[in-house]
């Protein structure tokens, strides 16, 4: 915490010079004794860069001489002398830039906060003591998954550096070996939650390796160390798990199925099909955030950006049944409750208690592995561009239409999609070929 002293010498700092010379002579107003019928003004000297000695300034009227009273003109000028003492106390020069001044001045500034700030003063921090005055000042920026996920992968960090007697050597003897042997020795946990022989994916290695990066920035940024070396550590390629999309008879016999064993869920998916929305948005969405008479759906999206997203009549239908007008504006759309309500937990539970509805119906209709919950997004996509196709429309046209739809960004994130599910596929091409195979 700052003391008086400490600000009086920051000041004294800015406004002296190293040599201990003032570079500037306090700003004085000239009044011609009085009469109005001369110029009055404000004068100065400061310190040529080129002599090191005080030179006098040009004076600065600025329209003072306009006015035709005494009390005006002192008023004028008196706010000129404070505004320009102001500046050159800051350090702000005439024989400078002020864009060069300002950033000189905020170099200083940061300096100066560093030098006076206890969290600064410390040079040698233990590996722990380092990483956890990172999440310390990081983690008031996190939304709440972010600091579930960036805590856990921390704490197994942390548990590895004691296990290795790492946790007591000084951060910077910490080395780009030791946090890769780390990553490399992660293994997966078992639903006992208990540590298994086989290692974690490439998509959770590379997970925990951006949770340990963004901590040894905040170090650099702290001046704590001098780089990251996490960021020599290479990502390792990652499988992108595969959302296969589904049949028309497989959708056919999953509306059966929900209508007659769980109608709760068939809207959960609805909201998917209708909406392009991920479970986890559909998790997230509140009565307030459903605008029916607009037909506006307020999304959080992955990013904790608030997207809207249009409501068509397909899924107002299925708004109007859950009578959202009955519940409170901050209660979750949907719940365990089969209704709306307040529902305390985390949304990765949310997410996971609609995903073992789905599970049993999966299993009872016998679907594929890749067929998941996500499924039914893609295959709203593939069926809406099929659709859009077969009006004869070009292909720039039903991209631009489906955009408004999936809000992907660009063109060629959405072509990238569609191929990934399958809906956009070349036309036969057998007349092609000159030879048979």
């Amino acid at each position: 915490m700052y003391n008086f002293n400490d600000i009086l010498q920051n000041e004294y700092v800015i406004e002296y010079n190293l040599k201990g010379k003032k570079d500037y002579s306090e700003p004085k107003i000239y009044d011609a004794g009085g009469d109005l019928n001369k110029r009055w003004y404000v004068y100065y000297s400061y310190r040529d860069p080129k002599t090191n000695k005080l030179k006098r300034q040009p004076p600065i009227y600025k329209g003072a001489n306009r006015f035709k009273t005494k009390a005006e003109r002192y008023e004028i000028l008196m706010a000129y002398k404070q505004a320009l003492k102001k500046l050159l106390s800051k350090g702000y020069s005439p024989y400078e830039n002020f864009k060069v001044t300002d950033a000189k001045i905020e170099k200083e500034q940061k300096k100066a906060n560093k030098e006076n700030n206890p969290a600064f003063k410390a040079t040698n921090y233990t590996t722990i003591e380092a990483l956890e005055f990172a999440v310390e000042q990081k983690e008031a920026y996190w939304s709440a998954r972010a600091k579930i996920t960036i805590n856990g992968h921390f704490k197994r960090f942390v548990k590895w550096l004691k296990e290795n007697d790492l946790d007591t050597i000084d951060i910077k003897a910490l080395k780009r070996r030791e946090i890769a042997v780390f990553l490399n020795s992660l293994k997966k946990y078992n639903k006992q939650r208990e540590l298994t022989d086989e290692p974690v994916s490439a998509k959770t290695r590379n997970s925990y390796r951006t949770s340990l990066s963004l901590l040894f920035n905040q170090l650099v940024s702290d001046d704590i160390l001098e780089y990251n070396p996490v960021k020599a550590i290479q990502k390792l390629k990652e499988r992108p798990k595969t959302h296969k999309a589904y049949t028309d008879q497989q959708v056919k016999q999953m509306r059966d199925y929900m209508d007659k064993n769980d109608p709760y869920l068939r809207k959960f998916t609805q909201f998917i099909a209708y909406a392009f929305l991920r479970n986890v948005e559909v998790c997230r969405l509140r009565v307030k955030d459903i605008d029916l008479k607009n037909r506006r759906l307020y999304v959080q999206t992955k990013t904790e950006a608030q997207e809207v997203v249009p409501i068509i009549d397909n899924l107002a239908k299925v708004i109007k049944q859950m009578e959202l007008h009955k519940y409170k504006p901050t209660d979750f759309v949907f719940t365990n409750k089969e209704q709306c309500g307040q529902w305390s937990t985390t949304e990765k539970a949310k997410t996971y208690f609609f995903y073992r509805r789905y599970a049993d119906m999966k299993e009872a209709l016998k679907l594929d592995e890749d067929q998941t919950l996500y499924s039914f997004k893609h295959t709203a996509a593939s069926n809406l561009y099929k659709s859009l196709a077969s009006e004869g429309k070009a292909d720039e046209q039903v991209l631009t239409e489906l955009m408004s739809f999936t809000r992907h960004k660009t063109k060629s994130q959405l072509r990238k999609y569609l191929r990934g599910i399958g809906a956009s596929l070349a036309k036969d091409y057998s007349s092609k070929y000159t030879i048979d195979f």
